[in-house]
């Protein structure tokens, strides 16, 4: 039986299994991706919208093969739909997978803030307060666009200071898919001045240290954020 051979810790990795080098350009697939991934997000790309591998592939001035990856890569995150018979189209919200995500969110959100509040206590969280700061000026402005990237930044600053990997990298998958939705609700309904409110109550409960109220101010969030999308989704209907 051949013997199997270990890096030494701390030693230099061999010429196959080097790292990349820091600083190395996007690739084309990225690129494509991080663009078409803004435009559905900033509402450019409505939903049910036919994404054709040729118009994009033109438009990017890049081949058919980055866009065929980049698409992949959407379906991977919810933003895209992937048909057999009518190709590739930018995902159309319904009342069943609006549902699904906030229950999924539900189910794991807040036990995350509860668990960074136990953890760290009474602690400012400057980075979740800018996010907060930024999106009361784009309300304010008027200028809803950057909103959803905002109102996602606000909710990840609080749930990653759980240190947990696992809840955290399952979060972290609901976010494209939560900033969609909840941009499209807002086309639909704007509640944004009060969900803001919202998460200024979130804050203030986390930099008290109040792990119990930060927990069922988040739940309550979500939860309401979940029946005004399906009433808004309704009404469009």
């Amino acid at each position: 039986m051949p013997s199997i051979e270990y890096e030494t810790p701390g030693a230099a990795p061999s010429p196959s299994t080097a790292l990349p080098p820091l600083g190395q350009p996007a690739s084309r697939t990225d690129r494509v991706r991080d663009a078409l991934r803004q435009a559905i997000l900033d509402g450019a790309l409505p939903p049910g919208r036919a994404l054709v591998e040729r118009e994009l592939a033109e438009l990017y001035g890049v081949s058919k093969t980055p866009v065929r990856e980049a698409l992949k890569q959407l379906q991977s995150t919810g933003l895209v739909e992937i048909n057999a018979y009518q190709g590739v189209s930018v995902r159309r919200p319904d009342d069943r997978l609006v549902r699904e995500l906030y229950t999924a969110r539900c189910a794991a959100e807040p036990e995350a803030v509860r668990l960074a509040a136990e953890e760290h206590g009474a602690v400012s969280y400057p980075a979740a307060r800018r996010a907060l700061a930024e999106a009361a000026a784009l309300i304010g402005s008027g200028e809803t666009q950057g909103l959803g990237t905002a109102n996602r930044r606000f909710h990840r600053e609080l749930y990653t200071a759980c240190d947990n990997s696992f809840l955290c990298g399952f979060l972290d998958q609901l976010q494209d898919l939560t900033a969609f939705v909840a941009g499209l609700g807002w086309r639909l309904r704007a509640t944004f001045e009060e969900e803001a409110a919202e998460h200024a109550a979130i804050l203030e409960a986390m930099e008290q240290g109040d792990a119990d109220r930060a927990e069922h101010l988040t739940r309550a969030h979500i939860r309401k954020a979940q029946r005004t999308l399906v009433g808004a989704l309704g009404d469009e209907r």
